[in-house]
């Protein structure tokens, strides 16, 4: 069989079939080390710059292996790439032959059964989303794979979906009389026949730290490729822990009354909804007040070290989720939403006791405010352990690929926080000409982040640069103090039009930015990845700070803890990497093809002031360095993009 270095090379196979394709030697390298791995085994982090074509990389290895291998991608953007356009092309392009199939968490999907009982009970928590029922209606009716995905323009954070959706609490299995039409089901048998099946991060994790209890969702399988996979670390985390949330509790009491209703009960107050409710309320308030700020996470300590004692409001709360638990089982009957009422009120009374302990030093106990809503969770300190017994341990081969894994060069501090110290290593530098497609602007005189005049001097510094480009910017912050502040400022010169995280669903907000001239998009954290805008509509993108996570939160605070408690220095060891690999992603939003060009600027002095400043330099691609605002004019209005005196190299 011909090797995967004869089917990458300049006349090869996909050349032959690709009429775009440009030979790369890092994706030709790329995909003999994949191929390599899968023919002998062990651990692979691969570091693949943008533009290295990573996906065909390790896909055709995987398709030739003889292996069912399992792709886990970190977003469903990913996912849906490779299902429609990657695997389409090796396919009827290259003629490779190979089964495959898609899945999503159960969350994505519609549920046939629950959404009949919504359109003969329709709960709506605001009027205004009654336009979706209408399209869902007519999409239930043609979808053959009952994927929200399909309804392109459904927001993402639509109420209504909850009370449709195939979640797993509601989920009678093969009780439901819809099982043999069920998406989910179709969707598992035809992954049970792939070769390969293609996940996400979120799937796959859930999947992994349920499945020695409760069987697999995702086929069995001893190779895995994980792409995004700077992104791990944080998705295990949420898996690995538990976390209950008042909206849970109100979801629980919401079906008690409809099930009661269902029976010939009381439309509203039957099934115990009342008493779950009062208690409900008993227990959470208190909790929600000690909460200093909205959307902030706080230790939730034990007792004895300050916490909140809640023997009595929990005790209610217990004998609450008991009654709504016996009220379903005594109207239940086979195949009944009363089944799987009655495990879910079990299982939450379960997962509180377990947090209310917080007694397990492994894991750090959090209280978190969103909105009025409340959630407890108790969160791993150390993933490494858990992810080297249960994963990589059980697996044949296994490769972890980004376009950011290394830290100067190196993959110790990704190794260490996945338990895989022994991994094989690569990095595939980009086929980008850097230093003649961007400049990366560190401007003189910078006020430090904390000192008085730094927002002012940031304002400033991106007015100008909006100017030299027209608008066409990102804007990404760490904080939404800072966004807001500066979209007042943006705001009141009304020079471009602004599109502002918050104000419609991330996909809308980029597609909002990608046909409006000009435009300039402030967000946080998750626009710093996986936002992919080719060509001239961005040609801008300003940090205001280095991305250090916040010191004080929980799990963050309880990982620096437990490296000071071994001896290490959990700012160079912990913080300062994390804060690389996330520099790295925002800054990569900016080139995405070679044609692409722009402006890079980082407003943090620190980056040439401290010496940790270096490390975050050797990190970056090898981007020409202005420090003054008029070589980046220059450099942006010329279109042969000269010789910049200005810059300098590291």
């Amino acid at each position: 069989m011909v090797g995967c270095a004869a089917l990458f090379a300049p006349e090869g196979p996909l050349a032959r079939a690709h009429p775009a394709y440009e030979y790369r030697p890092g994706q030709q390298k790329m995909a003999q080390e994949v191929e390599r791995t899968l023919a002998e085994g062990g651990v692979l982090f691969v570091e693949a710059g943008t533009g290295t074509g990573k996906t065909l990389a390790y896909l055709v290895p995987a398709l030739r292996s003889g292996r069912r291998v399992v792709v886990s991608t970190g977003t469903r953007n990913l996912q849906d790439q490779i299902w429609r356009q990657d695997l389409p092309f090796l396919r009827e392009r290259m003629g490779l032959r190979f089964t495959a199939a898609i899945m999503k968490g159960r969350d994505n999907y519609l549920c046939r059964l629950r959404f009949a009982r919504f359109r003969e009970q329709p709960w709506l928590e605001s009027a205004e989303e009654a336009r979706w029922i209408p399209i869902l209606e007519r999409w239930a009716e043609r979808t053959r794979r009952g994927d929200r995905a399909e309804i392109g323009e459904l927001p993402d954070q639509l109420r209504l979906w909850r009370e449709i959706n195939a979640r797993a609490d509601t989920c009678l299995g093969p009780r439901c009389p819809e099982y043999g039409d069920c998406w989910l089901t179709h969707m598992k048998r035809a992954a049970e026949h792939a070769q390969l099946v293609v996940v996400n991060h979120h799937l796959f994790f859930a999947d992994l730290a349920v499945r020695t209890a409760y069987g697999a969702v995702i086929p069995p399988a001893d190779t895995v490729i994980f792409d995004e996979a700077h992104l791990l670390e944080e998705v295990a985390t949420l898996y690995f822990g538990l976390q209950v949330s008042s909206l849970e509790v109100e979801d629980l009491a919401r079906e008690a009354e409809r099930l009661a209703a269902a029976r010939g009960g009381s439309a509203k107050g039957g099934g115990g909804a009342p008493r779950l409710r009062e208690a409900a309320e008993a227990f959470f308030a208190p909790l929600r007040e000690t909460i200093p700020q909205e959307e902030s996470r706080v230790r939730f300590l034990p007792p004895e070290r300050g916490g909140p004692r809640l023997d009595a409001p929990f005790a209610s709360l217990a004998e609450a989720l008991s009654e709504v638990a016996a009220a379903a089982r005594r109207t239940a009957r086979e195949g009944d939403p009363g089944e799987a009422l009655e495990a879910r009120a079990h299982e939450l009374r379960g997962a509180l006791e377990r947090i209310l302990a917080r007694d397990d030093p492994a894991f750090v106990y959090t209280l978190e405010r969103r909105g009025r809503h409340v959630t407890l969770a108790a969160c791993p300190v150390d993933i490494a352990g858990l992810l080297r017994e249960r994963l990589f341990d059980e697996l044949h081969a296994a490769v972890l690929t980004s376009a950011t894994l290394a830290v100067a060069g190196r993959f110790d501090f990704f190794a260490s926080r996945l338990g895989a110290e022994q991994a094989s290593t690569l990095v595939v530098e980009s086929p980008f000409a850097y230093r003649e497609q961007a400049v990366l602007y560190l401007p003189h005189r910078m006020p430090e982040p904390r000192e008085a005049g730094f927002l002012e001097r940031a304002v400033e510094e991106i007015a100008t640069l909006l100017e030299i480009t027209d608008g066409r910017a990102f804007l990404l912050f760490t904080s939404f103090a800072h966004l807001e502040r500066v979209r007042v400022a943006l705001e009141a010169l009304g020079r471009w039009p602004l599109v502002v995280q918050g104000e419609g669903s991330k996909i809308a907000l980029v597609e909002t930015f990608k046909r409006t001239p000009r435009a300039v998009l402030l967000g946080t954290s998750s626009f710093w990845h996986g936002v992919d805008v080719p060509g001239e509509a961005l040609s801008l993108v300003v940090i205001d700070k280095l991305p250090f996570d916040v010191p004080t939160d929980p799990v963050i605070a309880a990982r620096i803890e437990a490296i000071r408690e071994r001896g290490g220095n959990p700012f160079l060891e912990y913080q300062v990497p994390l804060a690389v690999l996330e520099l790295k992603q925002g800054l990569g939003r900016l080139l995405r093809h070679r044609q692409d060009r722009g402006i890079l600027a980082v407003l943090d002095p620190r980056l040439t002031t401290r010496a940790y400043g270096r490390i975050f330099l050797r990190s970056l691609p090898p981007y020409r360095i202005a420090r003054d605002i008029e070589a980046c004019r220059r450099f942006f209005c010329d279109q042969r993009a000269g010789p910049i005196s200005e810059a300098t190299r590291r």
